[in-house]
């Protein structure tokens, strides 16, 4: 499964963290404002985490069998930018732009090169990418032990 999301932690307090989530594959939608995408979410997140993996699995166990609010107190999504991301219309930006610097799209080879340029370079334009912030509560704060600030992973969580 491809990634979806890169997630970066901003703040632990307590039981709570804050992640400011970048979409990074167009398939990613909306971030999702429930426990079973904050579960897995932060289960990838923990897999990375030195000593942790337990606490991972047991965090995805409980979003694939739909008990995620038992470990999940809240969650929230704000400060979303750039969303909903409509890819065709991205799309078409990129071609106007293209042909308005001259290139002609039966040239398909210079076509096709400037085009994933302009794509790639989107992914990378923090102004042009979706981002949220989600906060998530959880019941049990030794369930973030592991993860820090400025800690950061891809993830193809969904709820």
């Amino acid at each position: 499964m491809s990634s979806l999301w890169n997630a970066t932690v901003e703040e632990i307090a307590g039981a709570t963290v804050t992640l400011r989530l970048t979409v990074i594959h167009p398939d990613a939608g909306d971030p999702p404002e429930n426990a079973a995408f904050a579960a897995r979410l932060l289960a990838d997140g923990l897999e990375r985490a030195a000593g942790a993996t337990e606490r991972a699995s047991a965090l995805d166990s409980r979003a694939d069998s739909g008990t995620a609010d038992e470990a999940v107190a809240a969650v929230s999504v704000t400060e979303r930018r750039n969303f909903p991301f409509r890819e065709h219309a991205a799309k078409e930006r990129i071609t106007a732009a293209l042909r308005d610097r001259g290139l002609d799209p039966d040239d398909t080879s210079a076509w096709e090169a400037a085009f994933q340029t302009e794509w790639r370079a989107l992914w990378q334009d923090p102004s042009r990418t979706p981002r949220a912030t989600l906060t998530v509560r959880l019941r049990e704060a030794d369930l973030l032990d592991g993860l820090t600030t400025g800690d950061s992973w891809e993830s193809a969580a969904y709820g």
